[in-house]
């Protein structure tokens, strides 16, 4: 019986052996490779950029490097180099071993002949097939050069990330000296680096660059290239990192980024600069509109910053992305997160609306509600007539959101934003439900496309389609994860075009078919628009870009991200066919007064309801386009605010007054949202804004 248990794993041996053979004796050493730019392309093939390294690979001799310096990299990647035959079982087994026990990349298997072999192929899969031609062919290596030739190949062709290629562009790189120069420290820092550049860069991951830092020191001592007193003396006095360069390109800096993060995860970081061709989803007529109107906007406002990101609801794959004020290093469309005030709300809504109620049920809505230790407060302490649910959405009444919070749970709730695309810990109390959690704009505009896709979450993608010399080496294949139900999805997009229509974000219209949320937080700190056609969403945030102190303009979702999506959106669904949301369909219960649902939109450009008198929006070039008819609520005869909801002669006579949705029990930082108003004239670019520069 045992000897048959043995049969498989002999099978195996034998057919390694034979394959060890044949790669040995049939396949030749691979010829080095080279740098060579990596084109983007938008996805209908217009160029975007050229990715080419920080510095340029530059061979040196290893006679030219200190002795730190090859014992460095030889303590972290291959002691033993100089004693095996290109390939070392123990090695491989010991490393095995040790990276599980720690759950972390500490060793590499590979000798320097092997990694050698993989790094000048374009064989980065993982596997045993892999593995068995990479030792064959780096014995063969070692039997035609000599293990001084080997090392000196290997370390002028080494990735150390940042696009660097070699030690000599890595002391560049992170030093700012070649590598002649480079000290004890210095080396043990690059040496450290090599098992994965991009997770081990010192200013992306400061400690774990310093724990691998620290091993190579320990390892130094164990093969006694360094004594113990001055490991430790080291070990306490990193050497000092520059800042890695930016992207040096001038279209979507910032979705560049994300796609040679995304090569990186998908081919490996020393795959990025070898000649790739690489479709991206990005659409170029879209990232220019965007950039467009958000600079200007961004231009005429005295403080803040922003970001804004389009999707494709069908796919997931990133149609725009623009982020921050020139010079912003980080990208606040991924990298940042702020709380998302009141477009939280309709993830309680679709919990409800799962539960099998509906929009049209009613609920009181007084200035203020106590649930338990909270107490929930309307704008300016203003109570409302008994409301539905639908109405309560397009003028953001928190205290009705309290009630459908406490009725679906806060679990639900959280429930619903994460099964749509909100990846991360949220406030497992009431306040959830009015934004409290904190969000990417990447992340909300995920979730709302889960509502334009008719329910289905598409995880965001920036790269279609990677080739190299007429070789496809990746295709994207976007997966589908169904978050909730068709008739909940249609069911938010039916309550949400009513926010653009008589709500909160009137200056969101854009004259076809739209739905979206507005959102603020306390303090005025953040402010945003999600919103969606069937065939686009896109997500605005304006705000500080550090702290919650607020901005001094007092902005709301319904001001200037509202506006500047209007703007944007008008522009980018041009091309796009005027689609309607479908219908929700099915059959909901109403809980408690049912009332007559209020009617909405229709797909084509509509005669006006009551009240409001149709506006046509000229386009940037001053020409009259048809589609973009909107209607806006008629002027009011007589002012109808009361003082305490007017704004100062500094800013528009037509007023946006927030709405506090701060519990009184809890800190202040709870996001707030503006109640909706009339505005007189152009319902797209209404009056009220934060506070602009004088002048031409």
């Amino acid at each position: 019986m045992a000897l048959w248990l043995l049969v498989p794993g002999l099978a195996m041996l034998f057919g390694a052996v034979v394959l060890f053979f044949f790669f040995f004796t049939a396949v030749p050493l691979p010829s080095e490779v080279g740098e060579e730019p990596t084109v983007l392309l938008d996805h209908q093939g217009e160029e975007i950029a050229e990715l080419t390294p920080e510095v340029g690979r530059k061979d040196v001799p290893l006679a030219s490097l200190p002795p730190h310096v090859r014992q460095s990299v030889l303590a972290a990647e291959d002691a033993q180099f100089y004693e095996h035959a290109g390939v070392s079982l123990p090695g491989i087994f010991r490393a095995a071993f040790k990276n599980l026990i720690r759950r972390e990349v500490t060793q590499g298997g590979s000798t320097i002949s092997q990694q050698y072999i993989k790094n000048v192929t374009d064989q980065q899969q993982q596997t045993a097939l892999r593995k068995i031609r990479e030792a064959a062919l780096a014995v063969k290596l070692e039997q035609q050069f000599s293990k001084d030739e080997i090392l000196e190949f290997y370390l002028n062709t080494i990735y150390f990330g940042r696009g660097a290629y070699g030690i000599e562009a890595a002391a560049l790189a992170y030093f700012g000296q070649p590598a002649a120069n480079l000290d004890q420290a210095q080396a043990a820092q690059l040496a450290g680096i090599i098992p994965a550049p991009s997770a081990l860069d010192p200013h992306e991951n400061p400690e774990g660059a310093h724990r691998r830092y620290r091993y190579v020191l320990d390892r130094l001592v164990a093969n006694n290239w360094l004594n113990a007193a001055e490991a430790r003396r080291l070990a306490d006095a990193p050497p000092a990192v520059s800042q890695a360069a930016e992207v040096r390109v001038r279209t979507a800096p910032f979705f560049v980024q994300l796609v040679k993060r995304e090569l990186e995860r998908k081919l490996g970081a020393n795959q990025v600069y070898r000649g790739l061709r690489v479709t991206t989803t990005l659409d170029l007529g879209m990232q220019n509109s965007a950039q467009r109107h958000f600079d200007r906007t961004l231009s005429e406002l005295d403080e803040g910053t922003g970001a804004m990101i389009s999707m494709d609801p069908t796919t997931g794959g990133v149609r725009a992305l623009v982020s921050g004020r020139p010079g912003e290093q980080i990208n606040l469309a991924v990298d940042s997160a702020r709380q998302a005030g009141s477009t939280f709300k309709p993830f309680a809504l679709a919990a409800w609306i799962e539960d099998g109620k509906s929009p049209e049920s009613t609920f009181e809505a007084p200035a203020e509600k106590a649930f338990g230790d909270y107490t929930i407060h309307n704008y300016g302490d203003r109570g409302y007539e008994r409301m539905t649910l639908r109405e309560a959405t397009w003028k953001s009444v928190n205290t009705v959101y309290g009630q459908v919070a406490q009725a679906v749970g806060p679990d639900r709730v959280i429930d619903m934003a994460q099964r749509a695309g909100i990846d991360r810990n949220l406030p497992e109390d009431l306040s959830v439900v009015l934004g409290t959690g904190e969000v990417s704009p990447l992340e909300l505009t995920t979730a709302f496309n889960t509502f334009a896709a008719g329910g289905v979450r598409r995880e965001a993608f920036v790269v279609e389609r990677v080739e190299r010399a007429g070789k496809t080496l990746f295709n994207a294949r976007p997966g589908d994860d169904r978050a909730f139900s068709e008739q909940v999805a249609h069911t938010i997009s039916d309550v949400l075009r009513g926010v653009i229509q008589s709500g909160t974000g009137q200056a969101a219209a854009i004259g076809r078919p739209a739905a979206g949320k507005t959102g603020t937080t306390q303090n005025s700190a953040d402010a945003w628009f999600a919103g969606y056609t069937p065939n686009l969403t896109t997500v605005v945030w304006y705000g500080q870009r550090d702290g919650n102190s607020g901005l001094a303009s007092k902005p709301t979702g319904g001001g200037v991200p509202a506006r500047l999506w209007g703007r944007y959106m008008r522009e980018a669904v041009r091309g796009l066919p005027a689609e309607d949301f479908p219908e929700p369909g099915g059959s909901l219960d109403v809980v408690g007064e049912e009332i007559e649902p209020t009617e909405s939109e229709t797909a084509t450009v509509p005669a006006c309801p009551e009240g409001q008198i149709p506006v046509v929006a000229e386009d940037d070039g001053g020409e009259v386009d048809p589609l973009q008819q909107v209607c806006a609520p008629s002027p009011p005869a007589t002012p109808s605010e009361t003082p305490s909801q007017t704004q100062s002669p500094s800013e528009s006579a037509s007023p946006t007054p927030t709405e506090s949705g701060s519990p009184t029990a809890e800190p202040t930082d709870v996001p707030t949202e503006p109640e909706p108003v009339s505005t007189a004239g152009e319902a797209v670019e209404p009056t009220e804004e934060p506070t602009r520069r004088r002048g031409g």
